[in-house]
């Protein structure tokens, strides 16, 4: 192998001299990400260590080290919330990967009636969290149309939005309905990456679809699976709009979920202290699972 040969002294100077520009069109956009991501995480920081409810005339942050965060983590309802986002988003992103996969492998082989499906299946996916809110409230309320298709085979109506449990499984059922079609368009652009040669092989030596699916396809989608379960995880935990609007975290704390939490504490009740600590508090958990699951996909990569 050739050696590579160095770059010429011109050539280095040249792109040297070329900075002050790089500098001038990169300046816009540093500038505006430091005003708007930067500092407000900087002084949410800060504030963490502080106790200051805002809604006081002439107070101003006062020092207590660990203190909110200690009291964040003794609340009651703190911990609820903590215990209700996991299964929230533990639970939507489990049946979400389950029903995205069983769809996309249904569109992918199906023909032109399975891509029209498709486009209507992505329907909810491009809806707003307000609008699939007020829609879903509507459908599950008492006299609904859930209640009334219910009715037809013989079955009590369910008060959703009264029952504690019935509040939580109805959220995660929205949520569901909303977010599956991003997983089915995934997936499908996944299936039709994947080489064919493997799959006419196994055809040939007459593997059955169920094992060419669990031999085959399912191992090289792995990785595709846990980059949109990572992706699907942390957007689904800091659900808040679709939640407010359907239950407002009620009836009580059923459906209490962090980011109702942290809104609460902050914009209701301006215990600015305890919303930063428990912002930083939610903000290292994302990124500890994040870290995770990104080194899980990058040992599977290595094993293929």
């Amino acid at each position: 192998m050739a050696a590579s040969r160095p770059i010429p002294a011109r050539r280095r100077r040249g792109r040297w001299s070329e900075s002050p520009l790089f500098v001038l069109f990169l300046a816009p956009a540093v500038i505006f990400l430091a005003f708007t991501s930067v500092y407000p995480l900087a002084r949410t920081f800060w504030l963490s260590f502080h106790t200051w409810f805002m809604n006081q005339p002439g107070t101003t942050p006062r020092w207590v080290g660990l203190g909110e965060y200690q009291a964040v983590l003794a609340d009651q309802v703190f911990q609820t919330s903590a215990v209700h986002t996991a299964i929230f988003g533990a639970g939507t992103v489990l049946v979400e990967l389950l029903l995205g996969l069983a769809l996309a492998l249904a569109v992918s082989t199906g023909g032109g009636g399975f891509r029209v499906a498709r486009s209507i299946l992505l329907v909810p996916m491009i809806m707003t969290p307000v609008v699939v809110g007020v829609l879903w409230r509507i459908l599950l309320s008492d006299k609904g149309l859930g209640n009334y298709l219910l009715s037809l085979v013989h079955l009590g109506p369910v008060y959703w939005f009264v029952n504690p449990n019935w509040a939580f499984a109805g959220v995660m059922l929205v949520d569901i309905w909303q977010w599956t079609p991003f997983v089915m368009i995934v997936l499908t652009a996944a299936l039709a990456s994947l080489p064919s040669e493997p799959f006419r092989a196994a055809l040939i030596d007459g593997a059955s679809q169920w094992q060419i699916f669990r031999h085959i396809t399912l191992p090289m989608l792995l990785p595709v699976l846990i980059v949109t379960g990572l992706l699907r995880f942390m957007d689904a935990i800091k659900v808040f709009d679709t939640i407010y609007v359907l239950t407002s975290g009620g009836p009580g704390y059923a459906t209490e979920m962090l980011s109702s939490y942290i809104y609460k504490q902050g914009l209701r009740y301006f215990n600015i202290g305890g919303a930063a600590a428990a912002s930083w508090m939610f903000l290292l958990a994302i990124v500890v699972i994040a870290i995770v699951l990104v080194r899980l996909r990058a040992r599977i990569g290595r094993i293929e």
